[in-house]
């Protein structure tokens, strides 16, 4: 009986002891931890937050977790996320932030520095915003508001957007070129401020207003077209960087600011005692991509100037014997005060939008008028897709990868003066040529020289194309 009382004892705290929980234990740790979803997002906790409630309403002002793919939830402690403060999740490694239906407010900078971040979603049912493949907007899409930093290469404002908010591409490091439509009027306060690896910035033909700071600290931006819309520039949009040893102003925009001659941008430029360049006024196809220059400056000065593109099928008979692997023809017009017009110039065209399928080197561009064919002269430095022409009307832009025949550097099938001119700037490091052009200019290879291009190639190539027998 005795032993019994003493196994009584000892049993009866160990069974009370499996009834208690204790705080560390793993079914507790499981209640204070989110579950990821099967695409990887974690819902968050209130404890991965700072925040504060005020008229029944929850502002969060900073963010503690280190989930990459997270979703901020709709309420905390029973009340709805309302605000999300300026500088919430600077500097965090979030790569994919899914925001809440109840948001109302989202601050500037709020994601400042966030470099890995390359998606930003809205939960459905939010009145206030909107998300575009990854791009924050308001519900309306008249603004963009926010811009993953860790996007990289192009990124073409959609059409209808008619403002870029304060802060919008603010420290969007890696991104390289931005384009707009034409229904941007107004770009806020830093909006593309220290986008160091920015070089492309094509801005909106009915653009009027820039913020301050909107530009500054672009180090990779060197020239820049400020439209003849522009009314008003804020303090320091260009600027690049302040010298610390003399407080003296820096500008990244070393190759040019390109401003029509009387016009508000420049009268904004020389107050900053720097020179523009007068190239004319600049007229740009967003969809299809063809930015026309009137650097003849011959188009009427107070008229409303809008170019008209259309990008055809399929190139005319004249051209089919023309050896090439892309083509691409367009129709190219001006409207002169709602009149449609093709008048007498100097024109640049710049196809940009296609650039990345063109081999400057190996491409050519043809004007067709009445059943006529006249090619036009290319820009040849690298990369570049600028041709010049006295009219617009309709060209036809046709490029090669097939440079399997000596002597035929641009890939036409033909051995000609072109090729042999071809050879011989790259023979002097002015052009670069693909592996493929190389091969093709280097006619007289010998031993370790081979696809090493020299002016006894080029010369070599000028006779084939003389018909000189070599």
């Amino acid at each position: 009986m005795k032993k019994f009382k003493i196994l009584s004892l000892i049993l009866v705290p160990i069974l009370l002891l499996g009834c208690v929980v204790f705080p560390n234990a793993p079914e507790a740790k499981a209640i204070e931890q989110s579950t990821a979803r099967s695409d990887g997002y974690v819902t968050a906790l209130p404890a991965d937050f700072e925040y504060y409630s005020q008229n029944s309403r929850i502002y969060l002002t900073g963010y503690k977790g280190t989930y990459p793919k997270v979703i901020v939830p709709e309420t905390i402690d029973g009340l709805p996320v309302f605000s999300i403060k300026s500088e919430t999740f600077s500097t965090s490694d979030l790569t994919h932030l899914k925001l809440p239906s109840t948001l109302y407010l989202f601050g500037t900078k709020a994601l400042s520095n966030c470099d890995s971040l390359v998606q930003i979603d809205i939960a459905e049912g939010n009145t206030k915003f909107c998300s575009v493949d990854g791009v924050l907007y308001s519900k309306d899409k008249l603004k963009l508001i926010a811009f993953p930093a860790g996007r990289t290469g192009k990124f073409t404002v959609p059409d209808g957007v008619t403002s870029i908010a304060n802060f919008a591409f603010y420290r969007c490091y890696q991104i390289e070129n931005v384009n707009m439509y034409n229904t941007v009027t107004s770009i806020g306060e830093r909006a593309f401020s220290f986008c160091w690896n920015l070089k492309k910035l094509r801005l909106s033909d009915n653009l009027q207003t820039v913020g301050p700071f909107a530009f500054s600290h672009c180090n990779d931006l060197t020239s820049l077209h400020l439209p003849q819309s522009l009314t008003s520039i804020g303090y320091d949009a260009l600027l690049g960087r302040i010298n610390s040893n003399d407080s003296s102003k820096e500008y990244y925009l070393v190759d040019g600011i390109y401003c029509t001659k009387g016009s508000y941008a420049a009268r904004y430029v020389s107050s900053l005692k720097l020179n523009y360049i007068d190239e004319g006024k600049t007229l740009t196809d967003v969809p299809v991509g063809i930015t026309v220059t009137d650097t003849g400056k011959t188009l009427p000065d107070n008229a409303t100037l809008k170019i008209d593109v259309k990008q055809l099928n399929s190139i005319p008979e004249d051209f089919s014997g023309i050896k090439h692997s892309k083509a691409y023809v367009f129709d190219v017009y001006l409207s002169v005060d709602g009149k449609l017009s093709v008048p007498k110039g100097s024109y640049k065209i710049n196809f940009d939008d296609i650039a990345d399928n063109l081999i400057p080197t190996a491409t050519k561009v043809f004007t067709y008028r009445a059943g006529s064919v006249e090619p036009i002269l290319f820009s040849l430095t690298q990369n570049s897709t600028d041709c010049y022409t006295d009219s617009l009307g309709t060209f036809i832009v046709l490029t090669s990868d097939d440079f399997s025949l000596k002597g035929d550097v641009d890939g036409d099938g033909l051995v000609s003066v072109l090729d042999a001119r071809l050879a011989l700037i790259a023979s002097v490091g002015l052009v670069e040529l693909t592996n493929g052009q190389k091969s093709a200019a280097d006619v007289i290879a010998t031993g370790s020289d081979r696809n090493v291009i020299t002016t006894a190639d080029a010369r070599k190539i000028l006779r084939t194309a003389a018909g000189i027998k070599n």
